[in-house]
């Protein structure tokens, strides 16, 4: 030996120079990024199946969220591909923040959410219909689209009313689950 051993963290190599090991923390700081990339993915999913979950108990074949700040009246319709009637009914929701403790309580049992079952018959295109009564979300009061419903037993609609993560202040999306309405 030349009389100078490798410092902590460092090798001697064949020719001379030295070559930094996992001492010197870089390793180290790979593996925890890696790891914490690892993790914060398996959160997400994680939460995404919690969502789904949750949402496989709450929701139904028709379903009208109110993200608003206020309290929401109207109706909603909905015709089948036979041109018949499958749903015409009336939704006042409370707003999207009323679902905090105090309310809860409160005996409060105000929804932000109205759920409609048996809705879909045949797999077709539903033409649905929102008509907000006394309001308006970004100057629109009405909305209607038509939806192609493909799997008549496991296909939702989700009518999100001022919604951030849709275009329109009154948007529709069709999914099988709660994160494919979000």
């Amino acid at each position: 030996m030349d009389g100078h051993a490798p410092s902590s963290g460092t090798t001697r190599c064949r020719d001379g120079g030295q070559k930094r090991t996992s001492r010197d923390g870089t390793d180290t700081r790979r593996a925890v990024l890696a790891s914490s990339a690892t993790t914060l993915l398996a959160v997400t999913a994680g939460c995404t199946t919690v969502m789904d979950f949750v949402g496989d108990r709450l929701l139904e074949q028709v379903n009208v969220f109110n993200e608003t700040d206020r309290r929401v009246t109207g109706s909603i319709a909905v015709v089948d591909p036979a041109g018949e009637t499958a749903l015409d009914e009336t939704f006042d929701l409370a707003p999207s923040d009323s679902g905090d403790d105090e309310g809860a309580a409160s005996g409060d049992d105000e929804q932000s959410v109205a759920v409609y079952d048996d809705v879909w018959g045949e797999a077709g295109s539903y033409e649905a219909n929102v008509e907000l009564t006394g309001t308006d979300i970004d100057g629109q009061s009405q909305a209607s689209e038509m939806v192609t419903i493909d799997d008549s037993d496991e296909q939702l609609l989700g009518v999100a009313l001022g919604s951030e993560a849709v275009d329109e202040p009154i948007g529709f999306r069709v999914g099988e689950s709660l994160s494919d309405l979000a």
